[in-house]
């Protein structure tokens, strides 16, 4: 399968450039606030750094709905925490060795630490969220973790089998990973004091671009470069979770075949046996199939940004919002 090309993220980014940097800053101030022996842990946490997809959808909304408030500050920033907490616990559920290229959370200070230290994330963000005056940051953002926590959930529950329907695959992406954005397009309507139907339509818009990034992310799993990637690949295939590219695989095969793909799976071997025959081209079409779901996918979200009435703003975040589809890593 021929990936389509990424653009770079910087310079979609480009934009946002003082509020991203704001957002840094803020973060580690609001980590620093954190018990001296817990330091360490949250420094080498904060090298994980990601691209701040989530907190930039929450400034550019913004934007498309009148302006940043002092309030999206904060809403970007509990939105990267909450997700940082979530790696932390993600990472020990997958067994996964590294993440940025450098060695997991748990690897490096054992799976206690992980998670009370993921707990204690979670905790700092909603901490945080108490000191709006206005309550909806702290129930929406409560809505959206138990979502997330559900969902990860259902996903552990499911392990080993083989034959999940996309009902629960959908139902599990719209979890763990999309209430995150969805949440985080909802907030930065409101707080910039914009209609409902607009915080209907951002929602919505966060909600299927954030189901895409986790198909975009099931797709580099299989097929991915861990060189490029920056970490552990493989995992789901491992782990016994079936993903969208390995369900699409599994509905092509003739019922001989996935018998023996079944058997692979049961047996935890390595994905590189799926690209080989009597696999591979099947494989191959699974992952153009998976590809074209996340371009609709897209298609669908970055309609409703039309309700937005910053057209500017909401040219940039669809270019962000197309983004997530040739990412790479």
């Amino acid at each position: 399968m021929t990936l389509p090309a990424s653009p770079a993220l910087a310079d979609l980014l480009a934009p946002l450039a003082r509020e991203l940097e704001d957002l840094e800053q803020w973060l580690r101030e609001s980590l620093e606030e954190g018990p001296e022996h817990l330091q360490p842990l949250l420094a080498h946490a904060a090298r994980f750094r990601g691209k701040r997809l989530r907190a930039a959808q929450v400034f550019l909304v913004a934007q498309a709905c009148g302006g940043i408030r002092p309030e999206h500050r904060i809403i970007a920033g509990i939105v990267e925490l909450i997700h940082a907490a979530s790696l932390m616990h993600d990472d020990l559920l997958d067994e996964a060795l590294e993440r940025r290229a450098l060695d997991c959370l748990h690897v490096e200070w054992g799976s206690h630490a992980a998670v009370l230290l993921g707990d204690w994330v979670y905790s700092r963000a909603f901490a945080i969220s108490t000191t709006l005056d206005d309550p909806t940051c702290s129930r929406v953002f409560a809505d959206a973790s138990m979502r997330v926590c559900a969902g990860e959930i259902h996903q552990n529950l499911t392990r080993g089998r083989f034959h999940l329907g996309q009902e629960d695959y959908l139902d599990q992406v719209d979890g763990k990973t999309a209430a995150l954005f969805e949440a985080g397009g909802r907030l930065a309507v409101h707080y910039a004091g914009g209609t409902q139907e607009q915080a209907e339509a951002a929602a919505k818009h966060g909600l299927l671009a954030g189901r895409a990034f986790q198909m975009v992310d099931d797709i580099l799993d299989l097929a991915g470069d861990e060189a490029r990637v920056g970490k552990s690949l493989g995992t789901d295939w491992a782990r016994g979770k079936m993903t969208l590219p390995l369900m699409r695989l599994r509905d092509r095969l003739s019922p001989e075949v996935r018998e023996q793909m079944e058997s692979a799976f049961a047996q935890g071997a390595d994905r590189s046996l799926l690209f080989a025959e009597p696999f591979a081209k099947d494989c191959e079409a699974a992952l153009a199939e998976s590809q074209q779901e996340v371009e609709s996918l897209l298609d669908e979200s970055i309609e409703h940004l039309r309700h937005l009435p910053q057209q500017d703003a909401v040219e940039t975040l669809a270019a962000l919002t197309r983004y997530v589809g040739s990412r790479r890593r």
